[in-house]
């Protein structure tokens, strides 16, 4: 793998031209949804004082993804919390949560992903929060909502996507739900977040209030699947898993991945006679003339399949690079299917990779801002926090002086580095 280019080492919060330079941000999220969100927010260049609960903080730092851990936490929290500062703050203590009313007078965002109403049982909810600061931009990420019977369950991306019939959507009938292995919701979710705070900044520009943006992971797979949801609504007979490995049963053919002599080979969009064409395959110009009406339901599926198994038997004699070099020239959407290594590794990827300095002076790598900014073309990366390793800087940064921070790690309701739970 080519070596990415260096990020920034961890020296305070994160500065640069970003367009949300001396943007403030409080952030009380945990696990994915949540911290993608501030994290993008502070690649934009926002303040980020990411505020974690006593006993050890945000889940993800213990929660490794395929048990694989980098300096003490969990690659995934380091890989979500980047250009942010952590303060330990106990919020379920009163000084604790007197010292956060404080903080709020100052900042310009806050976020967290709590279930329904413990936001409401902490006194951090929106309403006592928008009263100690009005021009306060408050955006809350739920699982289902905050209302109907499923809003206080898990809002887990797997759950989401199995509950909103999205797993129903691809592989063969008879076998299992096909479940995307990314965290899609979470991602989308995230975005979603993401686009309201800057709605909201913006709007506030103009009126000079604040306002609180909800998203719920159960909005966001919903709208990820408009297309399908609206076509099943309009469709006098919906699609159905047939007996080839569909990767969407509202894809037509040649829509898929098959098998070629050496590896796989994906496929999106093509004109069917055009690669028949190019396949030499007669029986897929007999297919094509014979379709079903939409309306007849199993004859379709039945054609679908025909079609995926035609091109499949042609397409497993070759090696997937001969098909891409055949087929993409011919305007046909086609791909070689990567593994990592294979992907990590193309010139088309290099650039899109960072190399990361944790404050132990290691290095690991990441992966770089997606957003590019013309004023800012080279953003801070810091590093994830440490557990409570920034608590006085920030506190210090809020007004609070040496003897109130004092009081506060007396009363146990702020913990630093220096003095972990």
């Amino acid at each position: 793998m080519k070596k990415p280019s260096a990020a920034n080492d961890r020296a305070g919060p994160a500065t640069g031209n970003g367009p949300l330079a001396g943007v403030r941000i409080l952030d009380l999220t945990i696990a994915m949804a949540g911290p993608m969100c501030t994290q993008r927010l502070g690649e934009m260049g926002a303040e980020i004082s990411k505020i974690e609960a006593p006993g050890g903080g945000d889940f993800s730092r213990h929660s490794p993804m395929a048990g694989i851990t980098k300096f003490g936490d969990a690659i995934c929290y380091l890989t979500l919390n980047q250009n942010k500062r952590s303060l330990v703050l106990d919020l379920k203590s009163e000084p604790g949560r007197q010292a956060l009313y404080r903080m709020v007078k100052e900042a310009d965002i806050l976020v967290q992903n709590f279930r329904p109403r413990v936001a409401g049982k902490l006194g951090i909810d929106y309403k006592t929060l928008s009263a100690i600061n009005p021009r306060l931009i408050y955006g809350s990420i739920s699982g289902f909502g905050d209302e109907g019977p499923m809003k206080d369950r898990p809002g887990q991306d797997l759950l989401l996507q199995s509950f909103t019939g999205l797993t129903l959507n691809g592989g063969r009938a008879g076998e299992l739900p096909q479940a995307s292995p990314l965290y899609m919701v979470d991602v989308t979710a995230s975005h979603m977040m993401c686009e309201g705070v800057l709605a909201a900044l913006v709007g506030r520009s103009v009126t000079g209030k604040g306002q609180q943006i909800k998203v719920s992971m159960l909005a966001a797979i919903m709208e990820m699947q408009c297309q399908e949801i609206t076509s099943y609504l309009a469709a006098d007979t919906p699609p159905a898993r047939g007996t080839s490995p569909q990767v969407s049963i509202y894809q037509d053919p040649p829509y898929g991945i098959y098998k070629c002599s050496d590896g796989y080979f994906a496929i999106a969009q093509a004109d069917l006679k055009v690669l028949a064409e190019a396949l030499d395959l007669s029986e897929l110009q007999v297919l094509i003339e014979n379709r079903p009406a939409q309306t007849q339901g199993p004859p379709v599926g039945d054609w679908r399949d025909e079609i995926y198994k035609t091109i499949a038997s042609r397409l497993k004699a070759r090696s997937a690079e001969h098909w891409d070099n055949l087929l993409a020239p011919l305007g046909v959407w086609c791909a070689v299917v990567n593994d990592y290594d294979a992907f990590l590794n193309h010139p088309q990827t290099s650039g899109r990779l960072v190399e990361m300095t944790h404050t132990n002076g290691a290095k690991y790598h990441s992966v770089a801002p997606a957003i590019w900014f013309s004023g800012d073309p080279e953003p801070p990366r810091l590093p994830a926090p440490e557990y409570g390793a920034d608590s006085q800087e920030i506190l210090h940064g809020y007004g609070f002086s040496a003897s109130e921070i004092g009081a506060l790690k007396k009363n146990r309701a702020v913990y630093s580095k220096d003095r972990q739970p």
